[in-house]
């Protein structure tokens, strides 16, 4: 990862609460009017706390490690699921690790890596993690490529019935951040988030590009696929853990509605959730400006509501999470659906 070029955005990932852009590698990682923000002023701290803990993750061998090191370790496919492999097994009950390794393996590698090729791990997946809606519409997309449309079309069906749509994102920010933060470095805190923000950004998701795939490409789709990429699209909105995931079902929703009156509600839907991702901006918004005080108490406190927050959106998810911070900082009626 290019630290030096990443800096005049961290001010504008830490804005999206490290996962509102979940997709960074796929899409803009960062609100454009912020793509001009000066470096920070901890650049120099963040580029040597970056070498001294890629030399501690890339040489331990403890799970959570192992699966920042995997995360680390991006031009080296086979490198990668080794350690992500060694987590999951070191830890067989973390979904975060189980989701990462079978999204790992969907990448097409020649000749076949063998921690890929012992077990489906997308099966692995979807099997061990039943009440998530993920791993199915992923098993719809690997169903589209190999031409089985009636395995699709089931697939997303059974995606659209789950009651989560979790991708761990919230999780893995948190992994990286107190594995950050836990380095037994002296340096600022604020500039010990603002690297484990720059890690947290340069993770790519496979989902996004199945479900675009599946339900919002060009290729024509059957009344039945589309009234199914409608049904999951809407499940997403609704159920998604981040905001990218109730986004993206939202768009959905809309490229497969079946009327001109189903899509005019699924505009308004999707109108509705967008607003939800400015207001959980303005809602952290005012913790950004510690980060960079002069005035050491003030970043301690930003750094601990950034801690908070993490550990929140960890436990319910991004949108709620958002959504109940919104609710205790605003004064303002609630919008009706």
């Amino acid at each position: 990862m290019n630290i030096q070029a990443r800096a005049p955005i961290v001010a504008a990932a830490l804005l999206c609460a490290f996962a509102v852009a979940p997709a960074g590698a796929q899409q803009s990682a960062a609100p454009e009017s912020r793509a001009d923000a000066p470096p920070s002023r901890w650049q120099a701290q963040v580029d040597s706390l970056d070498e001294a803990f890629r030399s501690r993750m890339l040489t331990a061998n403890e799970p959570r490690a192992n699966w920042i090191a995997g995360q680390l370790d991006q031009g080296d496919i086979a490198s990668q699921v080794r350690h992500f492999a060694a987590a999951r097994v070191a830890a067989p009950d973390n979904k975060l690790y189980l989701a990462t390794l079978a999204t790992a393996c969907m990448q097409p590698v020649r000749p076949p890596l063998p921690d890929c090729e012992s077990v489906d791990r997308l099966a692995d997946w979807a099997t061990r993690d039943r009440d998530n809606g993920w791993p199915s519409l992923l098993l719809a997309d690997r169903a589209r490529q190999r031409g089985n449309a009636e395995s699709m079309l089931a697939d997303l069906q059974q995606a659209a019935a789950q009651p989560r749509f979790a991708e761990y994102w919230e999780a893995g920010s948190l992994e990286i951040w107190e594995a950050v933060r836990a380095m037994p470095v002296e340096g600022e805190q604020a500039a010990k988030l603002e690297l484990a923000v720059m890690y947290a950004m340069a993770r790519s998701l496979a989902w996004p590009n199945a479900a675009r795939a599946t339900c919002m490409g060009s290729a024509e789709r059957t009344a039945a696929v589309r009234a199914a990429c409608a049904e999951l699209g809407a499940a997403m909105r609704e159920r998604g853990s981040t905001w990218m995931s109730r986004l993206i079902g939202g768009r959905m929703a809309v490229a497969n509605a079946a009327s001109v009156e189903t899509k005019a509600v699924a505009d308004k839907q999707l109108a509705f959730v967008r607003d939800r991702i400015a207001a959980c901006s303005r809602s952290t918004a005012s913790i950004l400006d510690g980060l960079e005080s002069a005035d050491g108490a003030a970043r301690a406190r930003s750094v601990e509501q950034w801690d908070t927050w993490l550990r929140r959106e960890a436990t319910l998810g991004e949108a709620r999470a958002c959504e109940e911070r919104v609710a205790a900082t605003s004064t303002a009626p609630s919008k009706v659906r």
